[in-house]
């Protein structure tokens, strides 16, 4: 009797030592299901959003995961989708519902750079400094924002030589800005997805689009481009953003909101913006060794390229200004975080 007493005694002292190295089964697992409308093997979602989701589950210590779900609507509709709790994150461009967003246009502003790296962080900067109490993202958990690199012009001809050359030309567009552009330089632009542009272009709806090098194969359109028209700085970006609901964030407790915003703002926008810009170079030397020719606006052409859209800041300036936003000094703030951003980056 004595020897089982001892030996009862000795596994439950061992018990005891391994239980705080056991999970609870009490210790509570918060899933957030993400609305994810992208394809599943597209560049943005294998390096960007589902390492960001393993980096939740580790800094939270397995508190928090997130689970990638089937889009639950259309790109554009996920905001309201997650402000409504249909989905916890969701994540979508900005210029698909651009009225709702003024004010992020001017890190889409051609003529800036053409490091998405640089640019994200510059934006979020700036955004962080003079806009996050405007309200625009107002019933969600604004996580992050990041931009592409400099948009391009692609098109399916062969014999584009300058700008003039686009005249006439039918160009899918993804937001108000580009066809602002668009219709300054004679081209007829058409609002559709990114998603629609290989039937598009395949079936000679449009000649070509904006974009950039990397999405050209990830949406097999490289059998279908055949010149690339592009300017330092890019004609703009696309601004692009994930974002939670409000309540189910508030619901996490303080420790793990604290844990998961190091993972966000300004280290989401380095993260995201920079892995694009790598994924932006390869894509550009790959298409260049496969024949696509790009035609580079420089010189006096591109200073004449720069005063045909001077309004295009303008506008912006005035959109600012609407919302009691010292536009001046943001866009002054903006441009030398670009200029801090890519003096350090050549270091």
């Amino acid at each position: 009797m004595r020897i089982f007493k001892k030996l009862g005694l000795s596994l439950g002292l061992a018990a005891a030592a391994l239980a705080p190295t056991l999970p609870s089964a009490a210790a509570e697992v918060t899933t957030l299901r993400f609305s994810q409308w992208m394809p599943p093997g597209h560049y943005i979602v294998t390096e960007m959003f589902e390492p960001w989701a393993k980096e939740v589950e580790k800094v939270t210590e397995g508190r928090v995961k997130v689970e990638f779900i089937n889009a639950l609507g259309k790109p554009q509709a996920h905001l309201d989708l997650v402000r409504n709790g249909v989905a916890d994150l969701g994540m979508s461009v900005h210029s698909y519902t651009a009225n709702r967003f003024p004010l992020i246009e001017f890190a889409e502003l051609p003529f800036t750079t053409d490091d998405g790296g640089v640019n994200s962080v510059a934006y979020w900067r700036t955004y962080e400094k003079f806009m996050m109490d405007a309200g625009e993202h107002k019933g969600v958990k604004l996580m992050g924002v990041w931009t592409s690199p400099a948009t391009v012009i692609f098109t399916s001809r062969e014999d584009v030589k300058s700008i003039d050359d686009l005249k006439g030309m039918k160009l899918r567009s993804p937001s108000p800005l580009f066809d602002a552009i668009g219709k300054a330089l004679g081209i007829v632009t058409v609002n559709a997805p990114a998603s629609d542009s290989y039937e598009m272009l395949s079936r000679g709806v449009i000649d070509g689009m904006y974009f950039q090098y990397d999405q050209i194969e990830n949406w097999k359109l490289d059998k279908l481009i055949k010149t690339a028209v592009s300017v330092p700085g890019g004609f703009g970006k696309s601004s692009q953003y994930l974002f939670m609901n409000e309540r189910k964030w508030k619901s996490l407790s303080e420790q793990d909101r604290a844990a998961i915003e190091k993972i966000t703002g300004e280290w989401m926008a380095n993260d995201f913006g920079s892995k694009w810009q790598a994924a932006e170079q390869k894509a550009i030397e790959k298409l260049t060794a496969e024949g696509l020719k790009t035609v580079r606006i420089e010189g006096e052409a591109l200073e004449q390229l720069k005063q045909r859209l001077a309004f295009v800041e303008a506008d912006w300036l005035k959109a600012a200004e609407k919302k009691k936003v010292d536009g001046p000094a943001a866009l002054a703030y903006f441009r030398e975080q670009i200029k801090e951003l890519s003096a350090a980056k050549q270091q």
